[in-house]
């Protein structure tokens, strides 16, 4: 079967779990035999093997001015040079079937395109971005997917969108959000986890380090929470005066800042950006992921490649991250509650036992086998 997976971003140019899923799909579904390639954007288009990249502004969008923006999102909305692009691509592949994740920068007329050429369509939920174009709702800022200009956003949405023949939600909190406002009212629905797999780890990695190692691995940007973990640590530190160190992964707008917060203290380490093998390592040597998140999150990617690599877990209780911890044995606490997150982190370095807990139960937790799952539609 020829399959063709559409998202907004795509390796190298990749921002979040939207686009590891992406890929992992695809390696997926090339490894079960099946013809695969992938249309997505950057900067500047290209063609790498079996990729084919459509120019746009959407990577580096949040570097232009708030008009810039507002305008570039309602041509967006109707992309018709992707549309058009994408048209051409499609009838020149021939696909079987199309496999979309986020579209916001390769258009919204893209299912109805998929409609018109008959082509098998599955959509992939990771966000909220057909319910409000920021795709982020806050903590505390639950009325935003109900105001007026979220409802005409929605109207638009539903009508552009129509029902593709089936809709994965890794979490039934994203799923219920969206039908509950109409979404999807033709379309087979299921819940099926995020790619879930255990994580390389180079053989000449030491387990050197002697402190009890809190670990974040994610985008730097204010709705992750990042900054509030880190002031939750530097209380942890002063309130305790325990042997522990913070370290701190990837890359985003709020860098700089975290690092001037962070200037002085040895025993908060910020590395900015590390590829897959690095962060296995990284995960191999801690002892605790936290998930601070101030923003309702799906299902964090990060959270699955904690429990493949056998790490506990903390996270908030948001969204989706709340049910998959729940099932996998991780710990929740109350959003932005800094309190808390400090109980839960003393819960963790004081008791052993609990990381055990923690750890048998993730080794039980084994979600279906994605591709198998997908093919079966």
């Amino acid at each position: 079967m020829k399959i063709v997976i559409i998202n907004n971003l795509y390796a190298p140019w990749v921002r979040g779990g939207a686009e590891r899923i992406a890929e992992k799909t695809a390696e997926g579904l090339a490894k079960a035999g099946h013809e695969v390639f992938i249309i997505t954007t950057a900067p500047t288009g290209s063609h790498a093997d079996k990729i084919i990249y459509l120019p746009s502004l959407f990577y580096n969008l949040e570097k232009y001015p708030l008009a810039t923006r507002f305008f570039w999102h309602l041509w967006d909305i109707f992309n018709l040079a992707n549309y058009f692009k994408i048209k051409k691509i499609l009838q020149e592949q021939k696909p079987d079937l199309a496999i979309t994740n986020n579209l916001q920068g390769i258009g919204y007329l893209l299912p109805r395109l998929l409609r018109r050429m008959k082509i098998k369509h599955i959509h992939i939920l990771h966000d909220i971005q057909l319910l409000h174009p920021s795709g982020l709702m806050f903590w505390g800022q639950e009325k935003l997917l109900n105001s007026l200009h979220a409802k005409i956003y929605q109207v638009l949405m539903r009508r552009l969108f129509g029902s593709p023949a089936v809709v994965i939600s890794p979490s039934q909190w994203l799923l219920d959000e969206h039908e509950k406002r109409g979404f999807f009212k033709n379309s087979g629905k299921i819940i099926l986890p995020n790619y879930f797999s255990k994580p390389i780890v180079s053989d000449n990695h030491k387990l050197t380090i002697s402190n009890f190692q809190f670990l974040y691995v994610g985008q730097i940007e204010e709705h992750k929470g990042v900054k509030f973990l880190i002031e939750t640590f530097i209380k942890f530190l002063a309130e305790n005066k325990l042997p522990a160190e913070l370290t701190i992964i990837g890359a985003g707008s709020r860098l700089e800042e975290l690092k001037k917060i962070a200037a002085g203290k040895k025993q908060i380490k910020i590395l900015g950006r590390k590829n897959a093998g690095e962060v296995a390592e990284l995960m191999a040597m801690a002892n605790c992921l936290i998930v601070p998140s101030l923003c309702y999150e799906n299902s964090p990617t990060v959270i699955y490649e904690a429990i493949a690599a056998g790490l506990p877990v903390i996270g908030a209780r948001l969204g989706g991250i709340t049910e998959l911890l729940e099932a996998a044995g991780g710990i929740l606490f109350e959003p932005s509650n800094q309190d808390d997150l400090l109980d839960k982190m003393k819960l963790l370095f004081t008791h052993p036992e609990e990381s055990d807990r923690i750890k048998k139960k993730e080794a039980a937790y084994q979600p279906p086998d994605y591709i198998a799952e997908i093919l079966a539609l």
